[in-house]
């Protein structure tokens, strides 16, 4: 999984949802290296969005 880095600014986040996207027209194959792939970018992108934009802070 080349490439692949944790998420600290917007500027990496542009990029990580840009390579996600590619995904959701053609999407992996279970277990397959691309769809690890996919899987890691969007915890990633998970991650970042619930530190950036938290939801409900009561």
């Amino acid at each position: 999984m080349e490439n692949i880095r944790p998420i600290n600014s917007d500027a990496e986040y542009d990029w990580a949802i840009a390579e996600i996207a590619r995904y959701f027209d053609h999407e992996p194959v279970a277990g397959s290296p691309e769809a690890n792939r996919f899987d890691v970018l969007a915890t990633l992108i998970e991650a970042y969005e619930a530190k950036r934009y938290p939801i409900g802070t009561r």
